[in-house]
């Protein structure tokens, strides 16, 4: 649509009273949430991470999630930046416990670890 056309029809919307009711935008109720970390050093310096639905035990080598609800785990991987910083990354998702969880990602249940496959 040419902007003098949009321009023309909002006009007429406004002159006549003729306001079209729009639909407000859908989104879903939970969406994935991504956390970036940096990983230590060594294994001396390693910590832990609080999240929403457990804590995740951060490694030289990676990562270990620890869940204290249901939850589905997708997306990680890992990396060294410029500077020889190893980073790691991954999405969750609280979900309840029965779920089938979607291709690609892994189903949690609470009080299980997750560590990553090494790839």
């Amino acid at each position: 649509m040419k902007r003098k056309d949009f321009l023309q029809r909002m006009r007429n919307r406004r002159r006549r009273d003729e306001l079209e009711l729009r639909e407000p935008e859908r989104r879903r109720a939970i969406d994935w949430r991504t956390l970036r970390v940096e990983l230590p050093a060594d294994a001396d310096s390693g910590g832990q991470q609080a999240l929403s639905i457990g804590t995740v035990e951060l490694l030289p080598a990676g990562i270990r999630l620890h869940p204290t609800e249901a939850c589905w785990v997708r997306g990680y991987r890992v990396w060294r930046d410029d500077g020889g910083q190893g980073r790691a990354e991954f999405q969750y998702r609280p979900v309840a416990a029965d779920r089938e969880p979607p291709p690609g990602a892994e189903a949690l249940g609470a009080d299980e670890e997750w560590a990553p496959a090494a790839r």
